[in-house]
């Protein structure tokens, strides 16, 4: 299963990786290693789970790296 997902920048290398879904929490936790749950919400309407992850990269390019990743491909249906 594929999650749904935004991203944002919030600082110098720090990204917001908004994830819907619904798996559990720590499944994702584990499906993104370095990144930590900053907040949670519940999308009423499709009965999904929101999740709010943030990481600070070392460099833009270490970030896009990640976007671009096959990993981050697979997992994440994201508009680039």
């Amino acid at each position: 299963m594929i999650l749904k997902g935004d991203y944002w920048r919030t600082e110098l290398n720090t990204f917001k990786l908004q994830i819907k879904t619904n798996r559990d929490q720590k499944e994702i936790e584990n499906m993104l290693p370095g990144w930590s749950c900053v907040s949670y919400g519940y999308a009423p309407r499709t009965s999904e789970d929101i999740y709010v992850f943030e990481r600070k990269f070392h460099s833009d390019n270490e970030w896009v790296n990640f976007l671009n990743s096959s990993k981050a491909i697979k997992l994440i249906e994201i508009e680039r």
